[in-house]
C-alpha cells in the first residue's frame, strides 16, 4: 500500500503542468485609433511619465489595445473570446473634473490559458 501511495504521489507531482506566462510589451505613445477621452495604463509611474503603456482604450469602449512581440492587437475587455482582460482598480484618485489617477493590477489571459498579470498606473478621462 505504502508503494501504491508513493508512486501515486510521484505521478501527480510530476503531471503538474505549470502556469503558462503570456508576455506583453509596451506600446509608445498613442496609436491614431485612440483620440479623445481614454484610459491609458503603465506597468509604473516612470513608464508612464516616458508614455510606455501596457493597456489602452477609448474610455472603456472596444476596441482597447495591447501588445504582443511589438505588434498591437486590438481585444475587447467585454468579451473572452481571445483575451480575457480584468482589472483590479485598487486606487482611484480624481484630479480635476474629467480626469481620474487609477493605480491597481491588469490580468490578461489568451485563449490558451497564459496568463500576464502586472501592477498597472495610469489616467481615464477627457
Amino acid at each position: 500500500m505504502r508503494y501504491f501511495l508513493s508512486l501515486l504521489t510521484c505521478t501527480l507531482l510530476l503531471s503538474c503542468k505549470p502556469d503558462k506566462n503570456l508576455k506583453l510589451s509596451t506600446i509608445e505613445g498613442f496609436p491614431s485609433e485612440i483620440m479623445g477621452c481614454s484610459c491609458y495604463y503603465a506597468t509604473s509611474e516612470e513608464n508612464f511619465k516616458n508614455q510606455r503603456f501596457i493597456y489602452l482604450d477609448s474610455y472603456e469602449a472596444t476596441p482597447a489595445f495591447i501588445s504582443i512581440a511589438d505588434t498591437l492587437v486590438p481585444v475587447d475587455p467585454k468579451s473572452n473570446t481571445y483575451y480575457k482582460v480584468e482589472f483590479d482598480i485598487e486606487k482611484e484618485v480624481q484630479l480635476d473634473q474629467e480626469l481620474f489617477h487609477r493605480e491597481g493590477t491588469l490580468k490578461v489571459t489568451a485563449a490558451d490559458g497564459s496568463i500576464y498579470t502586472t501592477p498597472i498606473y495610469g489616467e481615464c478621462g477627457c
